[in-house]
């Protein structure tokens, strides 16, 4: 590669590493131009429309890579990627396992071949997969990241604190570490890790990403010595740095509810379904940090019931030119649009080896979609999950979220995301009156049998005793409840928001 050439490759990159994908796109069309074989310089292009979320595109860009070089095995991985983005999980596979037969050890492939393995909740085939990838390098974090999630995920917190120790060994700025750490240990027990992360906060050179995942990190240890002053303090800068960081305008999403409102008011729901499908999905929508995965976890605890976690199916229809195509821009649903919403859903749960009628999923943003959640499967049930406002948004302020908007750490956007929430809510129990079943989170704890009793008969399903042993429930946890919902039930979270009232007058004062 010539100088000037590389230099150009340089500048691509550069603009490529902080973001700006558009200005990346405008250099290589120069560079393909000149060179239209230069593989690495396409694949980097298919990148940036798959950052674009213009998978369409980004495929495009990707076939015509490997075309060029049958061993460009980046973007055979990211071709793989591309599909699962795109929820085709079986094209994924076979292109993970294509891949793997031409080159076993490529550890990006088997990452995310693993990825997408413990995506569809096949935990062991994940580990395996992991596990190879660390006897082919044990010095590398994304192995250890991996691993660790997926044993965070079944309750096995001391192996995942071990994977993430020889994260911190590997490379002392990889804070997300520190930050998955202090959700799974007490510090009132040890405050070792405190000192430590007060130590790389002083000594060592953090980018923002990295200080705001051990802001929070430091922020949860605080708390539970109880030093709820500096706990704040540490949320405070945790969050302004976040959403400094974001280009969130909540106006969008006042805009997506109200064209969501008006495709839905003229929906007659008392028709009767063109058609029903046999399966029974219990959706469980609500806030992040309501109550959602305790629910989850008692419900899947019942024998007639698998728990499947997030499918977030919906929400990426929401988000994909079909529905923006179809339905926002027209204003219409058609039957046609129910069918092939509804196919897709059927053709998701075939990679989840689902082996009941009655599944759970917990996508928590559901709750835009309750109205053609109805149309697509009229036996469905809705629960939602309702908790003190105040104690709610605080559990989300004080927490650092892998997939939520930005809208989680900013104290104005969180009460008026919840409003639009509540609005939402409001609006679908004006259309569908008694369909969504709600539960309160302090009830819950407070009168764990009563309940869970009722919350099973709405589900039209018996009495089941697992149900109240719910802690002991194997099923994969993904989210930030992961250690608090393998635990008994504890009433220590109910009216927390008193602990940091005093630290910020204006703290959610809009509720």
């Amino acid at each position: 590669m010539d100088k000037n050439l590389k230099n150009q490759v340089d500048k691509i990159i550069n603009f490529f590493n902080v973001g700006n994908y558009n200005k990346v796109l405008e250099l290589s069309q120069i560079l393909i131009k000149k060179n239209p074989n230069f593989d690495y310089i396409l694949n980097i292009v298919g990148l940036c429309y798959q950052k674009l979320n213009d998978y369409e595109k980004a495929e495009t860009f990707f076939l015509r890579t490997i075309n060029i070089n049958r061993d460009n095995f980046s973007a055979q991985t990211n071709l793989a990627n591309n599909y699962k983005y795109k929820l085709d999980f079986k094209k994924a596979e076979e292109t993970y396992v294509r891949t793997l037969k031409r080159n076993p050890n490529h550890l990006s492939t088997i990452l995310n071949y693993g990825n997408l393995k413990f995506l569809t909740n096949k935990n062991e085939d994940a580990l395996k997969l992991l596990e190879n990838a660390l006897k082919i390098n044990d010095k590398i974090v994304p192995v250890h990241l991996n691993i660790a999630i997926v044993l965070q995920s079944l309750g096995e917190f001391k192996n995942t604190i071990n994977h993430l120790e020889k994260i911190n060994n590997i490379d002392p700025t990889f804070t997300r570490s520190d930050k998955m750490k202090s959700l799974l240990i007490d510090y009132k027990d040890n405050d070792n890790h405190l000192n430590q992360m007060m130590e790389k906060l002083k000594n060592l050179k953090l980018d923002d990403n990295q200080k705001i995942n051990i802001y929070f990190a430091i922020a949860k240890a605080f708390e539970d010595l109880e030093d709820y002053e500096n706990s704040f303090k540490y949320i405070k800068l945790g969050n302004d740095l976040k959403f400094k960081n974001s280009n969130y305008n909540i106006k969008n999403d006042f805009e997506k509810t109200e064209r969501i409102k008006k495709v839905f008011e003229k929906i007659n729901f008392n028709e009767k379904p063109k058609y029903t499908e046999k399966i029974e999905p219990i959706f469980i929508i609500g806030m992040p940090r309501s109550g959602t995965t305790l629910v989850e976890q008692i419900i899947s605890s019942h024998k007639d019931v698998q728990g499947l976690g997030e499918l977030n199916l919906y929400n990426n229809i929401s988000n994909n030119k079909f529905l923006e195509k179809n339905i926002f821009t027209n204003l219409e649903l058609s039957q046609a649009h129910i069918k092939e919403i509804t196919k897709n859903y059927i053709n998701l749960l075939s990679n989840y080896e689902v082996q009941t009628n009655k599944f759970t999923d917990k996508t928590l943003l559901n709750f835009n979609w309750v109205g053609l959640i109805k149309l697509c499967f009229p036996n469905a049930k809705i629960i939602n999950c309702l908790r003190n406002p105040k104690d709610n948004l605080l559990s989300i302020y004080k927490n650092l979220f892998d997939h939520e908007g930005a809208w989680c750490y900013d104290e104005d956007s969180l009460v008026k995301y919840y409003k639009l929430y509540k609005d939402i809510i409001n609006f679908w129990q004006t259309k569908l009156p008694n369909y969504i079943y709600e539960i309160k989170y302090e009830d819950l704890i407070n009168n764990p049998k009563f309940e869970i009793n009722n919350l099973l008969k709405f589900c039209d399903l018996d009495w089941d005793n697992n149900c109240l042993e719910f802690n002991n429930n194997k099923t994969s946890i993904k989210t930030l409840s992961v250690k608090q919902a393998r635990s008994k039930m504890y009433k220590t979270s109910i009216n927390s928001f008193n602990n940091y009232k005093r630290y910020s007058e204006n703290l959610f004062k809009e509720l």
